[in-house]
């Protein structure tokens, strides 16, 4: 069997004369961890050929099996969880985590969590948010939250005919992926425009605290109803 170091290099360029078991590695470089169906889909490998390769993959300590599909040997699950989160925190939390928040996700020490997040941040462009990137995120999400929730009690054309989101169309962008996607995130309103929106605490895990919405309200209307 071919060496992934070789394959890595001049072999990638010649895939028509990859072995099976080589086309299989490559596939697992390029993502982790991958089912035995679809590792076979993207290496082009045969699944009667994949079942007589596998065992002698794993002896040699090439491939293993995990709860999640097929990984490289040296393939760690904790890196793939502290990645997993640093893309939920972006997002949801629309900034990259501390390594604070990622330890206290995690359940990692935080000088694991410091190091595996630093390890990984090729592959995320993580960096460490400053106090004005969170307030600024929190803010946002904050916003993107409660129009989300005016969107699902009133319906958009009456939203943008009662609120104005002129300058900020990104929050209404943001607002339907939520609606779709994370309605466990969306706050109650109530009729009162001055009272703070309750958060559920799948927003105040990113939140931090609840958000008072920004004045939008038409200045034609007397109050804004929600």
């Amino acid at each position: 069997m071919r060496k992934a170091k070789r394959i890595e290099g001049d072999l990638i360029s010649h895939k028509s004369k990859l072995s099976a078991d080589a086309r299989l590695i490559v596939a697992l470089m390029k993502k982790q961890p991958q089912k035995k169906d679809e590792l076979c889909r993207r290496a082009g490998v045969h699944l009667s050929t994949f079942y007589r390769l596998r065992p002698i993959l794993e002896k040699k300590e090439v491939i293993r099996e995990t709860e999640e599909g097929y990984v490289l040997w040296d393939y760690n699950e904790k890196e793939k969880v502290v990645i997993d989160v640093v893309n939920r925190w972006k997002s949801l939390g629309f900034r990259y985590p501390t390594v604070e928040e990622i330890a206290d996700e995690t359940g990692l020490a935080p000088e694991e969590a410091k190091f595996l997040v630093h390890k990984t941040k090729k592959e995320t462009g993580w960096f460490m948010p400053n106090e004005g990137i969170i307030e600024s995120a929190r803010e946002r999400l904050g916003e993107v939250l409660v129009c989300a929730a005016r969107i699902r009690n009133l319906g958009l054309p009456k939203v943008r005919e009662d609120f104005s989101y002129d300058e900020d169309v990104e929050i209404i962008k943001e607002a339907k992926r939520f609606l779709e996607e994370h309605t466990e995130m969306l706050p109650k309103l109530t009729e009162d425009p001055e009272d703070i929106p309750s958060m559920p605490s799948e927003a105040l895990k990113y939140l931090g605290k609840n958000h008072k919405p920004k004045d939008r309200s038409r200045p034609n209307l007397r109050a804004a109803h929600y």
